[in-house]
């Protein structure tokens, strides 16, 4: 991920609505996320699947913002932007803090 450009993302329709629909002062657009995923470094991630990830991106002590992406190709590497969704961040911390 640390290797990637904005040109390497590609916003499906159904994340632009999903961004519309979810708007906040921090994410007003497809852009802000964009810029999080490229200059942030992620708090977690998990695979779903063989071509789908779930990217964490710590926002406070409080939220967290997850993205799903899926690889579009792999030579070279894109991926399509899924969807996004600002989540509590005690969905992430184990009970122990650790």
């Amino acid at each position: 991920m640390s290797e990637i450009s904005a040109s390497d993302l590609y916003s499906s329709q159904h994340f632009e609505l999903r961004v519309r629909q979810r708007k906040t002062k921090m994410f007003p657009d497809v852009t802000s996320i964009i810029s999080i995923i490229l200059t942030d470094k992620p708090v977690g991630i998990s695979k779903q699947n063989e071509t789908k990830f779930k990217i964490i991106y710590k926002l406070d002590d409080d939220y967290d913002l997850t993205v799903i992406i899926s690889i579009r190709t792999l030579n070279p590497i894109t991926f399509n932007l899924v969807t996004s969704i600002i989540e509590n961040s005690s969905k992430r911390i184990r009970e122990d803090n650790e």
